[in-house]
């Protein structure tokens, strides 16, 4: 594709990025749909976010993506919140309308379609490692849906404590939290139908990491999740696969998640087996 004066620019702002798939995905699917787009990848510090925000408006980026450590705190740099990222708190998607910055969230209905496509059951509990702004949008989606006991742990765990809280009072679920340890883990994971990573623990280059030591003491039939996609093959859902677990990678929300932005910046369908192809390629 060659770049000129008329190329649009598209983003990622996050920190660190170089794990990051983002670019690769969404520039290989512009090029494909023949669009003159360009998608970069921004990593930026903390004091920077404010300037960073700023920017997309004075450089007329038509949108960026949002990822650790920002999706909270981007919030107050905007100029509206749609109905999902106000409902959980968290922003994984600017779209920039002739200079108003709108938030979006695409990370809670990524999850959702990927958890649709592997299962079908009725999930009654679950427990969620982690809180940040994926933990938060996967949260509030779930208790929208309608599960009846959420388990949120986390080291930070007075953050896990504020999500429960926000999840109780704002939309409506039996939210409850705790310290993330193992013994922790093993006190409520026994009673859950769904576990789900949402923290970065396993992404690469750590990928021996896991945020458990075992899965033996699960239920059959407890369905395993990861949202870390780079390896597609964390620690935790190789714990999974030898304890006869089933499983979904973090591949999929995050095809669905960037689907779903790529419909919000430029309005059309987007190819998702296409992306799905691109990001598998990518990952072997």
């Amino acid at each position: 594709m060659d770049i000129n004066t008329q190329t649009r620019c598209l983003g990622i702002i996050g920190n660190p990025l170089r794990h990051s798939l983002s670019p690769l995905l969404h520039n290989r699917t512009l090029r494909h749909l023949g669009l003159n787009y360009v998608y970069l990848p921004f990593e930026i510090d903390a004091l920077q976010l404010k300037e960073a925000v700023n920017s997309i408006r004075v450089l007329g980026i038509s949108g960026v993506n949002v990822t650790i450590p920002f999706k909270e705190a981007v919030i107050p740099y905007l100029d509206e919140l749609s109905p999902e990222s106000r409902a959980c708190a968290a922003v994984n998607v600017i779209v920039n309308q002739s200079g108003y910055l709108v938030g979006h969230n695409t990370d809670g209905a990524g999850f959702m379609q990927a958890l649709q496509e592997h299962s079908s059951s009725k999930l009654q509990s679950a427990v969620l490692i982690g809180s940040g702004g994926a933990a938060r949008a996967i949260a509030c989606q779930l208790a929208m849906a309608g599960i009846k006991q959420l388990v949120l742990l986390d080291i930070d765990v007075e953050r896990a404590q504020s999500l429960a809280r926000f999840i109780n009072r704002q939309v409506g679920g039996s939210a409850a939290a705790g310290r993330m340890s193992h013994e922790i883990f093993e006190h409520y994971a026994p009673n859950a139908d769904l576990i789900v990573n949402c923290s970065p623990v396993g992404m690469f280059p750590e990928t021996d990491n896991s945020p458990v030591l075992h899965l033996n003491m699960l239920q059959p039939g407890t369905l395993i999740c990861d949202i870390v996609y780079n390896p597609p093959v964390t620690k935790l859902l190789c714990l999974a696969q030898q304890a006869g677990l089933p499983t979904i990678d973090g591949l999929s929300m995050f095809v669905y998640q960037a689907a779903l932005s790529l419909e919000l910046w430029l309005g059309i369908k987007a190819p998702v087996e296409f992306m799905r192809g691109v990001a598998e390629d990518a990952l072997r």
